[in-house]
């Protein structure tokens, strides 16, 4: 499926890509706001900070922004995970912040109570599939915070996706040297490949 962000099967049918997820083991402490940014129109970035620093931003309607902020479901420590793959111009990552099934289902039945009487697909569908003892529904839901790219020649694991991957989510969290001028480093990186 070509519109699946998550998809990584190539459009000729070869093998999908090598991929990873690593997670924090403790949950952290997230904020995030509305961006002002100049290439997001009508304030449709979502920033996400940790202790104050900006470590990823996403574009997304300036409603579900709004939306987002008044489920509250930031004010408790997140998990954070981090999806990456191999793919030009080195690794890309997804950055997401794992929200507890059980919170936003809470959320849902405080706004809206009578939403408990009417059965929701997820029940009919798991329902219809009890023959299935192995699927199990996940106990969180992912929120994209933002995407990151570690250029080849940034690497420090070029042969070990899942310690690159580690390292990758250590420096968003402490704000590693690494982050401090990527924004900086990725448009220079990308002029002097024009």
């Amino acid at each position: 499926m070509a519109d699946d962000p998550l998809d990584f099967t190539s459009g000729d049918d070869d093998a999908s890509r090598p991929a990873v997820f690593v997670t924090t083991r403790e949950p952290i402490k997230l904020a995030v706001a509305h961006l002002a940014d100049p290439r997001a129109p009508e304030s449709s970035a979502l920033a996400a900070y940790i202790d104050g620093r900006l470590v990823a931003r996403c574009a997304m309607p300036a409603e579900a922004i709004d939306r987002l902020i008044a489920l509250r479901l930031f004010d408790e420590p997140l998990p954070v995970g981090l999806f990456a793959y191999e793919e030009s111009p080195g690794l890309q990552c997804r950055l997401f912040a794992l929200v507890p099934r059980e919170a936003i289902e809470q959320v849902t039945h405080d706004e809206e109570p009578w939403k408990a009487s009417v059965p929701s697909y997820e029940t009919s569908a798991s329902a219809d599939e009890d023959h299935d003892e192995d699927a199990e529904v996940p106990p969180y839901e992912t929120i994209l915070l933002g995407h990151i790219v570690r250029f080849e020649k940034d690497r420090r694991h070029p042969d070990d996706l899942a310690a690159e991957a580690v390292d990758i989510l250590q420096k968003i969290l402490t704000g590693g040297d690494s982050l401090r001028d990527a924004d900086k480093r990725a448009i220079d990186d990308l002029l002097d490949s024009l």
